[in-house]
């Protein structure tokens, strides 16, 4: 049983000629995407590449070991794997470029791509995902109400641009909403493009709305897209996906199974399960629940103040949401002017039946956490 970084230590001295670029060498390279290359990669507009190991040494000279302790978890442990694949020979020599990374915060967008060419036949195009702060959360969550946002719409430009210039097959990736936006991209672009598109990979990533899923472009890309979620997963419940998911096995629990360094790998490939946990289900069920409550119509004015709610009570991620104050939050959903008063107590009960269902769900776990520890004590 191992992880990202075994695997990267393990095919270290193998090319891509003798293991052809496989599903976990997109993880990898989606986890890159994390990274801040900025003054180190070329910008879209230039054809200037540079080596992966090169651009290694320039980030690392830039950035101090203290500077780069104090970026979030996920991007902490892409700047680990990036200095652990600039001393493999598998990944040294890759080529990256194109690098852009655009906020505008007056439309909610937040975009970040790369280009990695992996040799003379094959690119790769990763787009950058969200963290697992309720920032992040939020972001992902108005995929919920507004289609196409403006990020996917930006993908699909840099996809096209991109894509066109590699004069190379191509993958997509992506992990969170960076897979959505592979996805996205990679179904919506044009049919010349989509004849050199090999594998779109999105990992644990929000789907979409039914109409996209039903889409006669999606249908019929969808043997190219290579879908992955591990067993708590709770980013990957948003929306609707396709039915050809596969289910990867994690050491973390619950929301941190989303950091990709707990996916259990063998080999080149992930070891599977069949299906989610109970907390992945517990997700699914409430939040398709909950959208069936609100009604479409609703679903941006109610995110909205659930949002605004939680950043004004100073909950940052999930570890702070014994913060929560169950009594104000109602007052805040029973304050909403466009939902009457039905949907108010609907939202209200199903919202308390979540909370009592967790509870449970929470001290089930912690149960079988402590059994599990007992029986492994006893074996040693």
């Amino acid at each position: 049983m191992g992880n990202i970084t075994e695997y990267i230590e393990e095919y270290k001295n193998t090319d891509f000629k003798d293991a052809p670029f496989n599903e976990v060498d997109a993880l990898v390279l989606s986890q890159l995407s994390y990274i801040d290359f900025s003054a180190i990669v070329c910008k879209f507009d230039s054809d200037i590449e540079i080596s992966l190991e090169d651009a290694a040494y320039q980030y690392f000279t830039l950035h101090n070991d203290d500077e780069i302790k104090e970026n979030i978890s996920i991007v902490y442990k892409a700047c680990m794997l990036l200095k652990q694949c600039s001393r493999a020979n598998r990944f040294k020599n890759i080529k990256l470029l194109k690098y852009v990374n655009s906020v505008n915060e007056k439309i909610d967008k937040q975009f970040s791509a790369i280009t990695f060419y992996i040799n003379e036949e094959l690119a790769v195009i990763a787009f950058r995902g969200t963290d697992t702060s309720v920032t992040g959360v939020k972001e992902s969550a108005m995929l919920s109400y507004m289609f196409p946002v403006p990020a996917q719409i930006e993908s699909l430009f840099y996809l096209e641009e991109c894509g066109t210039l590699a004069k190379r097959n191509l993958i997509v990736c992506g992990h969170s909403k960076g897979g959505n936006l592979a996805t996205f991209s990679g179904v919506s672009c044009s049919n010349s493009l989509k004849k050199k598109i090999i594998g779109i990979y999105e990992f644990d990533a929000p789907g979409f709305p039914q109409q996209m899923i039903d889409r006669y472009d999606f249908v019929e890309m969808k043997n190219k897209i290579f879908s992955y979620m591990p067993q708590s997963s709770i980013i990957g419940c948003m929306l609707c996906h396709s039915e050809t998911r596969k289910i990867v096995k994690s050491t973390s629990e619950n929301l941190k199974q989303h950091q990709v360094s707990s996916w259990v790998i063998n080999g080149n490939r992930f070891e599977l399960t069949e299906e989610t946990d109970e907390t992945s289900k517990f997700v699914d069920k409430y939040l398709k629940k909950l959208t069936s409550v609100i009604g479409q119509e609703n679903i941006e004015e109610v995110f909205e103040a659930v949002f605004d709610f939680i950043e004004g009570s100073g909950i940052n991620d999930y570890d702070d949401l014994k913060a929560f104050d169950f009594g104000k939050f109602i007052k805040t959903i029973r304050s909403l002017k466009n939902i009457d008063e039905e949907q108010k107590e609907l939202i209200e009960s199903t919202i308390k039946q979540a909370i009592r269902e967790f509870s449970h769900l929470i001290y089930k776990e912690h149960i079988q956490h402590f059994t599990r520890k007992i029986n492994f004590d006893d074996r040693k």
